[in-house]
């Protein structure tokens, strides 16, 4: 049995939340993996958020949103 390494990037955060919306990102960080590793302050943020455990779901949320949401405007969009 192997150990299943997730790598996550800040532009996969976004794409993922751009398209399939915040809850879509949050079981990108906890399903499937044995670990993750992350690159980017944006990836690491969200993956420090979950692993708060003072913190509710909800309140993980909405935490993980207003984070992803704000560095996907900065990010912009290409046309």
């Amino acid at each position: 049995m192997g150990f299943h390494k997730r790598y996550i990037s800040d532009d996969q955060v976004i794409d993922i939340y751009r398209t399939q919306g915040n809850q879509a990102v949050i079981d990108w960080f906890t399903n499937g993996a044995d670990g993750v590793v992350t690159s980017g302050d944006l990836s690491e943020h969200v993956y420090d958020i979950l692993s708060i455990n003072l913190l509710t779901k909800i309140d993980k949320f909405n935490k993980i949103s207003d984070i992803i949401s704000s560095a996907s405007i900065k990010k912009g969009f290409k046309k």
